[in-house]
């Protein structure tokens, strides 16, 4: 059973999220459409209360085994491509600090589902 909280957060989550993407695909299409008006980075911000919100509401973190996955592996692939923009003074330990950033997320999930 959902409480009213979880699915409040839920919502604002997916619906933070989903107006995101859009939006700024629509600032990508045509530059300055929305953000000559609003910045579409309130959503992303939207998106991370919300978000926060539904993670403290929900009861155990087994729920919804494969979002968490797919969210991992994208946070992975943001965090290495991340980790290689940043990395070129590292030269050497630049391959190794990309496959630490793209496992770092992987790792957090499998902590966090076995508590």
């Amino acid at each position: 059973m959902h409480t009213w909280q979880e699915r409040i957060s839920r919502v604002g989550f997916f619906t933070s999220a989903i107006s995101y993407a859009a939006f700024w695909l629509a600032d990508i299409m045509r530059p300055g459409f929305v953000a000559r008006y609003l910045s579409v980075h309130l959503f992303l911000l939207a998106a991370v209360v919300f978000g926060a919100w539904w993670a403290l509401c929900v009861r155990e973190y087994r729920d919804w085994p494969f979002p968490q996955y797919v969210i991992a592996a994208l946070f992975g692939l943001l965090l290495a491509a991340l980790a290689w923009n940043v990395g070129a003074g590292f030269e050497s330990y630049r391959l190794l600090a990309v496959v630490a950033a793209a496992m770092g997320p992987a790792l957090v999930l499998s902590l966090v589902r076995s508590i």
